[in-house]
């Protein structure tokens, strides 16, 4: 009789134990999924982060492009008109071979 009570006394023990691994392995199984839920939306939230810092980078070079083109045209000193020899008394030099100015 001792044995059979002391046998049914490890059944019950058994049969707990095992309820309490089934609660623990389901409270683990819903934090591993908020875990991944979270790591997903921390991952297209970076991506998110990623993409604004590079848009913005492009924006600043282009502004940057932009004011130094500004810059470049309003220091430009107005265009000379082309030289001709139409009215000229002698048509232009043109160095030759041999000639001190050709080495240059």
């Amino acid at each position: 009789m001792i044995a059979a009570e002391r046998l049914a006394s490890l059944e019950q023990r058994v049969s707990d134990h095992e309820a309490r691994c089934e609660e623990r392995l389901a409270e683990i199984k819903a934090t591993a999924a908020s875990t991944l839920k979270a790591v997903e939306v921390l991952k297209s939230r970076t991506w998110g982060l990623a993409i604004a810092l590079l848009a913005w980078a492009c924006a600043q070079l282009w502004t940057g492009n932009q004011s130094r083109l500004d810059r470049l045209e309003a220091a430009a000193p107005a265009p000379r008109p082309p030289v001709t020899s139409f009215g000229a008394t002698h048509p232009p030099r043109l160095w030759t071979i041999g000639s001190p100015r050709a080495s240059l």
